[in-house]
């Protein structure tokens, strides 16, 4: 809990793709962010089973193509030990019938890695119960 005028924790975000350069990339974006950390980097949907169980990320960024077991697996399984822990696939293409399965795997989110820093960080605020609200604007 957060006293009162003490910041809030940053996010606890677990990153979870086999391609360790995108790995490395996501890492430092998220690591500009003064209320984001990453705690944990995993290269297969197994790991990322294992280090949610004792790492407890606030929120999974999970890639689909894995060998071994891939995220739409991984994201079920996780569902099913921790079902709100969010998870946001993240995935070269925008193919529909990959998507519908990533959604009906339990995932809260589906972005392409193309996607900007800023969309990525605005997902895990919004997942995290963290979104940072917009100004008014004049109508």
């Amino acid at each position: 809990m957060t006293e009162p005028g003490e910041a809030p924790r940053p996010v606890r975000v677990m990153i979870v793709d086999d391609n360790a350069p995108f790995r490395s990339v996501l890492r430092r974006l998220l690591d500009r962010e003064h209320d984001v950390t990453v705690i944990a980097e995993a290269a297969t949907g197994g790991q990322a089973i294992e280090y949610a169980g004792t790492l407890r990320p606030d929120i999974v960024l999970m890639d689909v193509s894995m060998p071994e077991l891939d995220g739409i697996t991984a994201t079920l399984r996780l569902k099913e030990n921790h079902p709100d822990l969010p998870v946001v696939l993240l995935s070269i293409g925008s193919k529909t019938q990959e998507i519908a399965a990533g959604l009906e795997s339990g995932a809260d989110d589906y972005l392409v890695k193309g996607a900007s820093a800023a969309t990525i960080v605005e997902a895990i605020r919004r997942h995290t119960g963290r979104a940072v609200p917009r100004p008014a604007t004049d109508g």
